[in-house]
Formats: structure tokens, sequence, C-alpha cells
């Protein structure tokens, strides 16, 4: 298998309908390629802060910084990046607990 290009199309025609659909194998594979690379910090967890700042984190609690910045800004990126299994929070203020929300929320 070819380890730099996905092999499975974004799209596919649904056989009964005719309609084009995603093909989830392109996001599965992707998700693989993209956790499995060495050295690479895979998103665990994100946190939109009240100040409109977001902070990302891995799986050791280490923050990473490429995908930290202004919410508008990285929100994009951070979508296409994350693994299907990050959480997603908000924190309202430094003393209340953080409030996990779906992603499509965030």
């Amino acid at each position: 298998m070819n380890t730099s290009k996905n092999p499975y199309s974004e799209f596919l025609i649904d056989e009964v309908s005719g309609i084009e659909v995603p093909d989830t194998r392109h996001k599965i594979w992707a998700e693989g390629y993209k956790a499995g690379r060495k050295g690479k910090q895979v998103i665990k967890s994100v946190i939109k802060a009240q100040n409109g700042m977001a902070l990302v984190f891995d799986d050791k609690g280490e923050q990473i910084p490429e995908y930290q910045g202004r919410y508008e800004q990285v929100r994009p990126r951070i979508l296409e990046d994350a693994p299907l299994s990050v959480v997603f929070s908000y924190a309202f203020d430094y003393e209340s607990e953080l409030t996990t929300v779906a992603r499509e929320e965030w």
C-alpha cells in the first residue's frame, strides 16, 4: 500500500440510488495515516476558552502549538485533522469545570 497517498476516493456512487456519497474508507485511512506517522502529535482533546482561544492537547496532555490560536482561525484545521475520538470542550471561566460538547457544536 502506498503510504503517502490515500488509495480511496473521497466519494463513491451509491449503486442503488446513483447518488454520490462520501466514502468512509477515505477518512478512516487518512486518520490512521496521521496517527501512525512517527513523531506526530495526535489531537486528543480541544478546549475553547472564554477569551476566544483554542487549546489543543495530545494523549500525553502536552499542548500542540500548531493547532492553537484564535478559535475562528484554527477551528477549520482542527476539525479537519481531529480523529473521531477527540473530546471537544468549552471553558466558560477559570473556576468552573469544562463543558463537553459534540464536534458539530464546537
